[in-house]
């Protein structure tokens, strides 16, 4: 058995330390399991174009239950994602969603969806997506595979 590996002081010291908001979305974008504080889906396609070429659409989910409103009429979600090939070429967006309650609440159900196209050469790809509550500082995070077949 490791050495401390039953201290638990070091271990809430650890746990204790906060980070960045950036640093927190990289964490939960880069982690080898999803994330689940905050439960977010993604699927992925794609469809070649005559302007642009390939391009492959990331199609995300989150459950608006889960979201912080407090006294504030709308929840903001930081969202980060990276499309990976296998050669370690990649592609990645950065958005900030402002949903209001009203959203949420609406007929239309408790889940916000939305899309981001991104022009990708063929191959093989790994698709991450990572949100973060601002209010909260909770993440989750999702990841899909896709192959894109040459033209």
């Amino acid at each position: 058995m490791r050495q401390r590996f039953f201290d638990f002081r070091s271990t809430e010291a650890a746990a204790k330390t906060t980070h960045a908001p950036d640093v927190e979305l990289k964490m939960a974008l880069g982690s080898l399991y999803p994330r689940r504080e905050l439960p977010i889906s993604v699927s992925a396609s794609f469809a070649n174009t005559a302007g642009k070429g390939t391009v492959l659409n990331a199609s995300m989910q989150i459950d608006g239950a889960s979201l912080s409103f407090g006294e504030r009429e709308q929840a903001i979600v930081d969202v980060l994602g990276i499309a990976v090939d296998d050669r370690g070429q990649f592609s990645s967006f950065k958005q900030k969603l402002d949903i209001p309650r009203a959203v949420v609440l609406g007929k239309e159900g408790r889940f916000i969806k939305w899309s981001q196209a991104l022009p990708l050469p063929s191959g093989l790809y790994q698709v991450r997506v990572a949100v973060r509550d601002r209010y909260t500082g909770r993440t989750g995070s999702a990841m899909v595979w896709i192959e894109i077949p040459p033209r």
